[in-house]
């Protein structure tokens, strides 16, 4: 008989990958605090966080080519077959589950959507992205109906995302904690990813240089 393979905590998410998450909730919370405040004092900063939301999709983005073993792009392929052997209990424990890589693309998905939508979007009064000035009415009329109602798929990802957390926590399963010391039970196949520190410090300052550069020039 064959036996089932040993499943170990092993490293899947290096640093930049876990400070990158942690800085992308900060900032998809404050924007969407900022932005349904009803407060009109609150908007410069949800100007900021739509912006530093924009540099940590560029930087995710990169991160995919040039991040630790499990968090490139070639990992992240998503599978109906594999989403229903998950929810049967026969999925192996591997670094990414079929399930979490299709929310983890949608979530990046309607937050990228977001994103752009609001650099085109106008109140035509206070606030206007920078953006507005480069586009025609109609656009800007549909970024902004667009961005003013996308906003409602950001809040369902991200209650998708907790809730499957906390079902995990729930179960005793340790995979919440994956993001605080990067480690996740797989089988004893996989390796430890290495750490890609110094690319993930290159990579910021890329981004930053770019996202600040781009605001410059279009403002």
């Amino acid at each position: 008989m064959n036996q089932a393979p040993r499943v170990v905590m092993t490293l899947i998410w290096e640093w930049p990958l876990r400070a990158w998450h942690w800085l992308f909730a900060l900032c998809i919370g404050g924007s969407l605090v900022t932005g349904l405040s009803g407060d009109i004092g609150w908007m410069d900063w949800h100007l900021r966080f739509g912006y530093c939301a924009c540099g940590l999709l560029l930087f995710r983005l990169l991160w995919g080519f040039l991040g630790g073993s499990y968090s490139r792009w070639r990992n992240y392929r998503p599978s109906p077959t594999g989403i229903l052997q998950h929810f049967r209990g026969a999925a192996i424990a591997g670094p990414h589950t079929a399930p979490g890589i299709a929310l983890v693309l949608l979530l990046l998905a309607v937050v990228l959507v977001q994103a752009v939508t609001g650099l085109f979007t106008t109140d035509d009064i206070f606030i206007e992205g920078p953006l507005v000035r480069y586009a025609d009415d109609s656009l800007v009329t549909t970024m902004s109906a667009i961005h003013h109602r996308a906003y409602y798929l950001v809040i369902t990802a991200i209650a998708i995302h907790l809730s499957a957390h906390l079902i995990y926590g729930l179960k005793g399963s340790r995979m919440p904690l994956s993001m605080f010391n990067g480690k996740k039970a797989v089988v004893e196949t996989l390796s430890d990813t290495p750490s890609r520190g110094w690319q993930g410090l290159l990579t910021a300052a890329l981004v930053a240089g770019v996202t600040l550069g781009g605001l410059e020039w279009l403002t």
